[in-house]
């Protein structure tokens, strides 16, 4: 290698070292205004994406409360239960409305299935807030039909498979009974083949 050339890579190496070990700066937060007037960088959670934050009471993170909205269907259309939407999806507003109400009917002492009838009898919620509807009615054919479905399922596919297994063992059958076993003549030919093979 030429000096030249060694000389350049020199140059080359000493200009990208640099470049491989420098930290990019942290851009600065943004700074976002508040109902209060104060500024406060927007990069730390002021209020949920859809409303302005409220304190957490003392119930809303009770575990009777979270384990009743798990068994309620949040009203908002995304099939979630009220507990995961309103951590999850802070755009909702349903969700919110819903947990206080449970909060609401704990805090009046009312129990869980109390409050499952109250949802269940309010004209806007009905059976449809339940995430596990009760099996009668119209709802029992929702129990019943996919299990029935998948006996019949079995069924078929088992009659197929037996069918075809009998197919299968005739055809067998009848390809050995088409052909007659060898006599004496075909086996000494055979036996004097595997002489000659073996000599």
């Amino acid at each position: 290698m030429t000096d030249t050339r060694r000389e350049f890579l020199r140059y080359a190496a000493a200009g990208l070292l640099p470049a491989a070990f420098v930290t990019p700066r942290r851009q600065a937060p943004r700074l976002t205004q508040r109902p209060d007037s104060t500024r406060v960088a927007a990069d730390t959670l002021v209020a949920p994406i859809g409303g302005m934050s409220r304190p957490l009471g003392p119930l809303d993170n009770d575990p009777g409360v979270i384990a009743i909205e798990h068994r309620l269907r949040c009203s908002c259309g995304c099939t979630l239960d009220v507990y995961t939407c309103r951590t999850t999806d802070f755009s909702c507003t349903y969700s919110p409305e819903m947990h206080r109400l449970v909060v609401a009917q704990v805090q009046q002492g009312a129990t869980a299935d109390q409050i499952l009838k109250w949802f269940v009898a309010q004209p806007e919620y009905g059976d449809k807030v339940l995430m596990s509807p009760p099996a009668r009615g119209f709802n029992l054919a929702g129990y019943l039909v996919p299990g029935l479905l998948v006996a019949a399922v079995a069924l078929v596919l088992a009659a197929w498979l037996s069918a075809r297994r009998g197919r299968t063992a005739l055809a067998v059958a009848e390809h050995a009974g088409a052909q007659p076993p060898p006599d004496a003549d075909q086996l000494e030919r055979l036996r004097r083949a595997l002489d000659d093979v073996e000599s």
